[in-house]
């Protein structure tokens, strides 16, 4: 069913028009959260999660300077945006779509080989779908609404298990290079006395939704829990007494708790207090990816897991271990841009996992640049009879 249709990068269809969680542009015509806050009508610099209001006040900016930039005389009236979870990239979207009164439409996608191809629909607006290759109906239906698909038009594209790792096909691999980030990360703070297998227990049991207000659907907040807890400072059955006893409030509560332990325990080691204390400042002004040291790692990790596979693999082994471009997005975005669409990359992945730090992976290229092999459908055929 799937094909390799070879090598390409990202920013073979959106150049360096690229945001992640910390909303500063790659693209530097266009100004970031921290110098351009109060143009967005936003009260600070603070930078809200993907699903928030303000999140959505933001990205509407965006698009409008890009527009400018792009030399556009007309005005955006045209929004379409390309996930692959509801609750994250949806509710993003009807931000978006409400912010920007623009006449508006998600896909939401994800494979399920093993269902019959479905659609359905969610507010009239968002399009979910169990085949990626469903993409191109969508846009059927879009033009036949009156949609114009053309300079007026900005395209949002998601960028994990979206444009890369495409969901239900592909997105494993992305987890795994995430965990393999994370482990090496132990293994450089706790040495020789990480514990994978009770780490990877207590990382799977609080990665569920259940535990959403401690971890708050976090993988920073996540990965130094499960860190503190491989220590035995604090032990995994008094964590799920507080979370029981619903004495364990949020992140904050349990930092301030780590303090604790960390002053009646001199013994614990340099490296452990010196995360903590790294992630306790970042907190502290509200960063939201706190745990840089890991997510550094999961940059080289990533990468690492991109192109990695020879050209002469099979799609199965391809589509087993790398992370891939996902076929039908790749060729729908570069459908749009020749109709003089703008494309946006607009991701919540933490930039530090998205671009080398220039003292440590500055010889690896960023995200949105490196070469992976393109796998799914090959849809262009049916792109072409929509011109």
């Amino acid at each position: 069913m799937y094909q390799n249709f070879g090598r390409a990068s990202l920013a073979d269809f959106c150049e360096d028009w690229v945001i992640y969680r910390n909303l500063e542009p790659l693209d530097k015509r266009v100004p970031g959260i921290k110098q351009a806050f109060y143009d967005m009508e936003l009260r600070s610099d603070q930078i809200p999660r993907k699903q928030e209001k303000n999140y959505a006040r933001a990205a509407v900016w965006f698009i409008k300077r890009i527009q400018a930039v792009r030399g556009m005389n007309a005005p955006v009236e045209e929004l379409l945006f390309l996930g692959d979870t509801l609750f994250n990239d949806g509710q993003a979207f009807l931000n978006m779509a409400e912010v920007s009164g623009w006449r508006s439409a998600c896909f939401i996608g994800v494979e399920k080989p093993d269902e019959a191809p479905a659609t359905r629909t969610e507010q009239d607006l968002i399009t979910i779908a169990n085949r990626w290759a469903a993409i191109v109906d969508w846009v059927r239906a879009l033009k036949a609404q009156g949609f114009q698909l053309d300079a007026r038009t900005a395209v949002v594209v998601d960028i994990d298990k979206t444009a890369l790792g495409a969901k239900g096909r592909n997105d494993k691999v992305i987890d795994r290079a995430r965990l393999t980030g994370i482990y090496r990360t132990m293994d450089s703070v706790l040495g020789p006395d990480f514990d994978q297998a009770t780490f990877e227990k207590h990382y799977n049991e609080l990665n569920r939704s259940r535990y959403h207000r401690l971890t708050a659907d976090n993988q920073d907040y996540l990965a130094y829990i499960c860190m503190v807890l491989n220590t035995r400072l604090i032990s995994f059955e008094e964590l799920l007494d507080e979370v029981e006893n619903n004495s364990l409030e949020d992140f904050e509560q349990f930092i301030r708790w780590v303090d604790s332990r960390l002053m009646i325990n001199p013994a614990a080691g340099l490296a452990l207090r010196e995360v903590h204390e790294a992630v306790n400042g970042a907190v502290r002004i509200g960063d939201p990816t706190p745990f840089k040291r890991f997510r550094r790692q999961e940059f080289i990790s990533t990468i690492e897991h991109m192109g990695n596979m020879p050209d002469d693999s099979s799609v199965q082994e391809i589509l087993a271990n790398e992370i891939t471009i996902t076929e039908e997005v790749y060729q729908l975005a570069l459908w749009l841009k020749a109709r003089n669409c703008q494309i946006l990359c607009l991701s919540d992945k933490p930039d530090e996992a998205s671009q080398p730090d220039p003292r440590r992976s500055a010889e690896l290229p960023p995200l949105h640049r490196a070469q992976t092999h393109r796998v799914g459908v090959d849809v262009r055929e049916a792109l072409s009879a929509l011109d």
